[in-house]
């Protein structure tokens, strides 16, 4: 699928039960930059644009619109997490295109204060749909680096296969050089996953619903 046909496609907003998730906003930056700053040692060992931070509020508002436009242009698609009553970010989640024809490669961090709770297996699971059942891919990818046992615990509760790991292939913030791990999932694996049971819905940039494929969300 091509930039322009993503762009046609894209799910602006993602809401599952606890869950919503959006384009990011140039005034979610003080929001940003709050998460950014409380989570700092937290994210910074596995998060690679950690290495840019701390960035001032203007330019985190600066950054974010540089998100905004992408996704606009169907060429990325970076959502910020907000609980349901879209109070509290609870952190972010992407879909790149990094990855080849025909595939998405997922990306996440959570808030330090939302671990543990199942917050970022969930907005994985509405990512791997919105993949499937609105972009039409047929592969997902998740990539993570050994020694993020919380990261790499996600796809494999969700049913992805750890295909391979490559050896000396990413650079830390600090850098340190570390192997990658490659996980996939393909969109006739999901029955019988928490992902083909997940309940949600996803909305169009004017706010219509879209229906996802089969209509069953």
């Amino acid at each position: 699928m091509s930039a322009a046909e993503r762009k046609q496609s894209a799910a602006w907003r993602v809401e599952t039960a606890r869950l919503v998730l959006r384009c990011w906003r140039i005034d979610d930056a003080p929001c940003l930059r709050a998460a950014l700053d409380e989570c700092d040692q937290h994210l910074r060992p596995w998060i690679p644009f950690m290495k840019d931070e701390p960035r001032s509020l203007q330019q985190t508002a600066e950054w974010l619109e540089v998100h905004r436009n992408a996704f606009a242009r169907g060429e990325y698609f970076r959502y910020a997490v907000y609980d349901a009553a879209k109070e509290r970010l609870l952190g972010e989640n992407m879909l790149l295109t990094r990855v080849g024809p025909g595939a998405l490669e997922i990306g996440y961090w959570t808030h330090k204060d939302a671990v543990g709770r199942g917050i970022a297996s969930e907005a994985t699971c509405a990512m791997v749909r919105v993949a499937f059942d609105i972009e039409g891919v047929r592969r997902v990818e998740i990539r993570c680096v050994p020694e993020n046992a919380a990261s790499a615990g996600i796809p494999a509760r969700l049913g992805f296969r750890h295909t391979e790991t490559l050896k000396d292939h990413v650079e830390d913030t600090a850098g340190g050089v570390h192997d990658l791990m490659v996980w996939k999932l393909y969109a006739g694996d999901t029955p019988g996953t928490a992902v083909k049971s997940l309940r949600y819905r996803a909305y169009d940039e004017r706010g219509r619903l879209i229906p996802p494929a089969g209509g069953s969300g």
